[in-house]
């Protein structure tokens, strides 16, 4: 497994997500670090993200799913998703998508990262 910036109960909480969202299987949770509900959150959307790539993800559907994943769990994620929202229905266009697309992959950089190395050790151990 490759250096990662995660701490132990983000890990896990990724687990789970790609678990539940079945993109991982035949995966043993080996931690007794039981992730927040804002790392559930962070890991929910993660998941989304990487399931849809984001080239050819539906905007306003993964920012009003990503919205009400994070509203009570984490204010400031869902000011900026809220924000993404506005600009994207207020001027849609591939400058406003690109910033956005850039601003969340930045955001979840270090989870996709780690979505990316589970999955491909996975299918490597298949």
């Amino acid at each position: 497994m490759t250096t990662t910036f995660l701490s132990k109960s983000q890990q896990v909480a990724l687990q789970q997500a790609l678990i539940s969202s079945k993109l991982l299987n035949n995966y043993t949770l080996n931690s007794d670090n039981a992730p927040s509900v804002e790392q559930q959150a962070y890991s929910h959307i993660a998941v989304t993200l990487y399931r849809f790539n984001l080239q050819k993800i539906k905007w306003s559907s993964f920012l009003k799913t990503a919205i009400s994943t994070t509203t009570k769990v984490c204010p400031w994620l869902t000011n900026e998703l809220v924000r993404c929202q506005q600009d994207y229905k207020a001027q849609l266009n591939d400058a406003v998508i690109i910033e956005q697309s850039a601003f969340i992959n930045g955001i979840f950089s270090e989870e996709l990262a780690y979505i990316d190395t589970l999955l491909d050790t996975e299918s490597q151990a298949e």
